[in-house]
């Protein structure tokens, strides 16, 4: 693997970028590179110098102080030469192992990956260990799988009573008999 130093101004975070660490996370990754630096490389798209993979480290190296000054605004990468939804596709595996995807944003790449066609229903089981029902939800979009409306029994206090036009009465509250209440 070909390692090159970079300054951290020729890069840039996708549009598309699906990842996402809780603070504390944050916090130690932080204290990791101001400690050690950079241990791995940030892996950038060649043609447009756009993050895959590193996009927190790359955020927190122009943001920290400490860590700026720590590497010297250059930091190391590995240039891979890929189309963008080849990128947006390894930003997924690599990412999705690590716990560390944002749901709607994984749903965005998805339906685009989906309408580019440069991935299919196979694909996305292979490359991304999904199922078709996870697949289904994310291609949609809803993020909540819907449920067989029609086929469910609901309380009274589910259905909607429709008053008749023009027969408009005030609503009126209830109040419970303790007035503590």
């Amino acid at each position: 693997m070909k390692v090159e130093m970079v300054n951290v101004d020729e890069l840039k975070i996708s549009e598309w970028a699906a990842t996402y660490i809780l603070r504390p996370d944050l916090l130690t990754l932080a204290i990791s590179l101001t400690e050690y630096g950079f241990v791995q490389p940030i892996l950038v798209r060649k043609s447009n110098n756009e993050i895959i993979d590193g996009n927190q480290r790359f955020l927190l190296a122009t943001r920290n102080p400490h860590i700026k000054e720590k590497i010297g605004g250059l930091i190391p990468v590995h240039y891979v030469d890929c189309n963008s939804a080849e990128a947006m596709m390894m930003h997924l595996q690599m990412n999705r192992g690590r716990g560390t995807l944002q749901v709607r944003r994984v749903s965005n790449i998805i339906r685009k990956l989906s309408l580019s066609k440069a991935y299919g229903t196979k694909d996305f089981s292979r490359l991304l260990s999904m199922k078709m029902d996870e697949l289904e939800l994310l291609l949609d979009g809803t993020l909540i799988k819907m449920r067989k409306i029609p086929q469910h029994t609901y309380s009274r206090a589910w259905v909607p009573i429709e008053v008749p036009a023009g027969e408009e009465k005030p609503v009126t509250i209830e109040r419970p008999p303790n007035p503590d209440r």
